[in-house]
């Protein structure tokens, strides 16, 4: 059959089974007599629908074609069958309203393989959202303000008793709709549905939804324990929570699009609809959550700041975005987010059971169990967004319209047409990180203390503690943190002014706490220098790139500081440390690390560093147990080189590893000639 007899053949199918449920005399609440019925033929369409697209590149329904030509021209089909679909949307019953959002998107997929008109359909979808959205939000008397040509009459009549529940069911299929954009996709059909996404979300009446929500979230979630978040019922939550959280997901959706968002500078300029998305942050946020003053600790109050941080993240690693969008950020975490900046680093013991598995909430957790996973999940968020903000404001060019530049580390501090924004803005992003690190700190803390090293250094241990429990965070809050470095180096190196006044105003430096060096030695030891964790995030889909970018510019920083990373200081119980970054397990004839500092001699021959040492242990001056740190770093980074090595030449390595392999031949060159060093065996 033809592409048009297809979808008169859809048009049909839904006109014969849904029309007396969806006419304009049918238009009532749906009562118990008729549920039923109206579910028995939904779902008959459903299956009807999936065993067509299965099916569509055989001919057998030519007599079907002849009998469907005469029921609508193809022009009235499209319209006609979401018109029945989303009308479905009104009636007062969570599994018909279910039914109706998985047959949207069934069309969906129908329209798209069968090649009638996708585009049509999403601008219908949308239309349908732009009017539903409006006519929740009137009064009987400005119906009419919400009715559009772009939409049948039978719809805008349908629509007029449509609730919240019926706007998150489009919603909600425009969401499952975006999930299916597979990477098989053309572009432009991605680019159809942005566009068409977009220019929906630019109509709607925000301003008056402004004024009409004044749902308490805080009050209405008390009830709502960690098991009723995960029921896939309408029925457990109020309307407007369902809505809200819906949106929501569909905005987490777009912007984590990885196919159509491509990674690189020239697609920092995206889509519209990424600005669109950073405008609406401000308005997400007063929705979905109440101020701290007013807020009660609830599990979707955890999952609605889950999703809005993430969404935050998501966007900050999209686009350089304009200044005043980072201070509408920051006022943001200090309103809405403030108690987690201010939570100890050390409040929730590091353990490998805390990682979370694909959602902060977890349905085997009662809910007091929960709260301690989210709140430190929701922490390491919240401290990474500050960071990066942060960091964004302190190395930005200064324009006030930067929504489509692109910086990177070599470009930070360029000749700037607007001195004095600039000035502000990176002042602003200084005093937010010395601020914050501030209340983490003893307050009587100064460079003349006489433990500043190791009060700087336990922040440091405690804060990496905070995130190895998080991989997908892990390298890249310690690539913000080497930015950072690069920042303030460079700020230093320049006398800048605004460096200058802030680090006046401070009894610490910023560059103590964030020595790159000192971290990368922490780093290490908190995976109890075993080589094979590095291995593991090297290789992992999650944090291989992620890492491997992490280790290229330390290994480069510690060849330019050689001197800094052979003399690291001892400080407190550092070589007795627990890790919760251990190697597990592995399969035959491998072995459980230990707790103790692991060996210098791997079964497959790995490097062997041999370090002279004094002959009394307890003769051990400062110089001699620095070099006991700088032999356990080595040994774990030449084992590394070895491991990589061996598994590049026998093509196993998930990716080309050869730049990185140079940095760490770099590396054991100046090991070889550090003075002490008396064999080596390398394989």
């Amino acid at each position: 059959m033809s592409p048009a007899g297809e979808l008169w053949w859809l048009c049909r199918l839904v006109d014969e089974s849904l029309s007396p449920y969806t006419e304009l005399h049918a238009f009532v609440s749906t009562s118990k007599e008729n549920e039923k019925e109206i579910l028995i033929a939904s779902s008959q369409v459903l299956r009807k629908i999936q065993l067509r697209i299965h099916e569509f590149d055989s001919n057998t329904n030519n007599e079907e074609l002849c009998s469907s030509e005469q029921h609508c021209s193809v022009h009235q089909c499209l319209p006609n069958i979401v018109t029945k679909m989303v009308i479905l949307l009104t009636f007062k019953s969570e599994f018909v309203q279910h039914v109706a959002v998985n047959a949207l998107v069934l069309t969906s997929k129908f329209v798209s393989t069968t090649g009638n008109n996708w585009d049509e359909f999403i601008h219908l979808l949308c239309c349908s959202l732009e009017m539903a959205f409006g006519r929740m939000l009137s009064c009987s008397s400005q119906n009419n303000k919400f009715d559009s040509p772009d939409v049948d009459l039978v719809l805008q009549n349908g629509l007029r008793s449509c609730d919240r529940s019926t706007v998150a069911g489009i919603v909600g299929a425009l969401r499952v709709i975006c999930k299916h954009l597979k990477e098989d996709y053309d572009d432009g059909v991605v680019k159809v549905y942005y566009d068409s996404v977009n220019s929906c979300l630019l109509k709607m009446p925000w301003n008056l939804f402004d004024e009409c929500w004044s749902f308490d979230i805080g009050s209405m979630s008390k009830s709502l324990s960690v098991n009723e978040l995960h029921l896939n019922s309408v029925g457990v939550m109020d309307p407007g929570i369902r809505f809200l959280g819906t949106f929501l997901q569909l905005i987490c959706t777009l912007v984590d699009r990885n196919n159509f968002v491509e990674t690189g500078c020239d697609t920092a300029k995206k889509h519209p609809l990424f600005v669109t998305v950073i405008n609406l942050i401000p308005r997400l946020v007063k929705w979905c959550l109440p101020k701290q003053e007013d807020s009660a600790e609830t599990c979707i109050i955890h999952y609605m700041k889950h999703k809005l941080l993430n969404l935050m993240i998501r966007l900050g690693s999209l686009m350089n975005m304009d200044c005043s969008d980072y201070f509408s950020w920051l006022e943001i975490l200090h309103n809405y987010f403030q108690e987690l900046l201010l939570q100890p680093l050390t409040q929730f013991q590091s353990d490998q059971g805390d990682c979370l598995e694909g959602s902060p909430f977890l349905l085997s957790l009662s809910d007091g169990e929960a709260y301690g996973m989210s709140s430190s999940h929701l922490q390491r968020q919240a401290i990474f967004l500050l960071l990066d903000c942060s960091v964004s404001l302190i190395s930005q060019r200064g324009s006030k319209e930067n929504h489509n530049a692109c910086s990177t580390s070599s470009s930070y501090f360029t000749n700037n047409p607007d001195p004095e924004f600039d000035h502000s803005s990176r002042k602003k992003g200084l005093l937010e990180l010395y601020r914050w690190i501030q209340k983490h700190l003893l307050t009587e803390v100064s460079i003349n203390h006489e433990k500043y090293s190791d009060i700087c250094m336990n922040f440091m241990s405690s804060f990496l503690q905070l995130y190895l429990c998080e991989d997908d965070l892990l390298f890249e809050v310690l690539l913000q943190l080497l930015s950072i470095s690069s920042c303030l180096q460079q700020l230093s190196g320049r006398k800048d002014v605004a460096y200058q006044d802030i680090k006046r105003d401070f009894p610490f430096d910023l560059s103590d706490i964030f020595n790159p060096v000192y971290l990368f030695h922490l780093f290490l030891s908190e995976i109890r220098y075993d080589h094979q964790v590095l291995l593991d995030y090297l290789i992992s889909k999650d944090t291989g790139i992620s890492c491997a970018k992490y280790l290229l510019r330390c290994m480069n920083l510690i060849c330019n500081s050689w001197k800094i990373f052979v003399e690291f200081p001892k400080f407190g119980e550092l070589l007795n440390q627990s890790s919760c970054k251990r190697r597990k397990l592995l399969g035959d004839g491998l072995q459980f690390v230990a707790d103790g500092t692991p060996s210098s001699v791997d079964k497959n021959g790995s490097t062997i560093l041999d370090i002279k040492n004094s002959k009394d242990d307890n003769e051990y001056d400062s110089k001699q147990r620095n070099t006991e740190q700088f032999k356990k770093a080595a040994e774990c980074l030449l084992s590394l080189n070895n491991s990589i090595g061996n598994l590049h030449q026998k093509s196993l390595f998930p990716y080309n590893p050869e730049v990185l392999l140079r940095r760490l031949r770099r590396f054991q060159e100046l090991c070889c000639q550090e003075k002490g060093f008396d064999g080596q065996k390398i394989e």
